[in-house]
């Protein structure tokens, strides 16, 4: 065989990467996306032409699908072909270098088009009636942050912080979700420091057309907070399904026990739809730890990644040519 038949043959060759990233190109509205950031982007009426607004958006989005930092995005680009067949190029000519790629990325940071992408999806997932809005799940996860203080300012980030889970220490952020109770696809995300207590969220989170409001007992008390939405925009109450922590369970016994434990199992079967999320961004996008300093950076970074996890998460259910 020659080497062209061999490379053709290679180029053919079915990987799950390719699987991979072949259902992530139907299911992502690239005209819709490039339109959001097209206002924002360079004109070229000056200097070099600009590199394609749709190659740069494809390498954006390879960046949350892999979680790839600027120059690893381009070799890995050049690397693959996986890769490259996503961003429609054949030469390494045509891919940008990291720093073209770090530049657009604070485009999108400054502009707030994370969030943009975000919006886009939840609204395209309500019209294929993908989301009731009858329930919500609440819960959060932290996000590391580099503790080091070898840099410029010779501190660590300053929007971050401490805080102890269990026995140990983090540093960094949280993000909090607010996810629909009937489809387990997120409608709301929310950044702050990781000492920010889970229940002062709750408000954040909600939509105003909730009927249960679901979350672990980390949410306990939610509903006795003095700015508590207690009732939705119909007027009807909302009742608070938090899970109880383990030693209030051991306080009863017998029959008792048995009926709160069927009803603590009925509230955590509905709640478990929000681990499915978190497992999408930290074991399919591999996202534990952001390499951004800053609140809203890692906050647009994240609308991103929740975007490409809701459509992930209903590849199933849309309707995609």
């Amino acid at each position: 065989m020659t080497m062209s038949l061999i490379s053709d043959e290679l180029g053919q060759a079915s990987t799950k990467k390719k699987e991979f990233l072949g259902i992530m190109e139907k299911l992502i509205p690239w005209s819709e996306w490039v339109g959001i950031v097209q206002p924002h982007y360079y004109k070229g009426e000056r200097g070099n032409k600009p590199y394609d607004l749709e190659l740069m958006l494809r390498i954006y989005v390879l960046q949350h699908l892999y979680n790839l930092a600027d120059d690893a995005a381009r070799n890995e680009i050049i690397d693959s072909r996986a890769f490259s067949q996503f961003c429609g190029v054949d030469s390494s000519n045509q891919v940008p270098d990291g720093d073209t790629i770090g530049r657009f990325r604070h485009i999108l940071e400054r502009n707030q088009l994370g969030e943009a992408f975000f919006t886009n999806v939840v609204e395209s997932l309500q019209k294929c009636n993908l989301m009731l809005k009858k329930g919500t799940i609440v819960d959060s996860t932290l996000i590391a942050a580099p503790s080091s203080t070898k840099n410029k300012e010779k501190q660590r980030d300053p929007e971050a912080h401490s805080v102890k889970k269990g026995n140990q220490w983090y540093f960094g952020y949280k993000e909090h979700i607010g996810v629909d109770a009937d489809s387990g696809l997120v409608h709301t995300v929310e950044t702050t420091a990781a000492n920010v207590h889970d229940s002062n969220m709750v408000v954040e989170l909600l939509q105003g057309t909730e009927e249960d409001v679901y979350g672990d007992s980390g949410y306990l008390g939610a509903e006795k907070k003095d700015d508590a939405i207690l009732v939705n925009n119909e007027g009807k109450p909302i009742r608070y399904q938090i899970n109880k922590r383990p030693s209030q369970l051991k306080k009863a016994s017998g029959e008792k026990f048995e009926l709160l434990k069927a009803i603590e199992h009925a509230k955590s079967s509905v709640r478990s739809k929000v681990e499915h999320v978190f497992c999408v961004i930290k074991r399919i996008f591999h996202f534990c730890k952001t390499r951004y300093r800053g609140r809203e950076k890692l906050h647009q970074h994240c609308c991103t990644l929740f975007a490409l996890a809701n459509l992930y998460l209903a590849r199933n259910r849309m309707k995609v040519a």
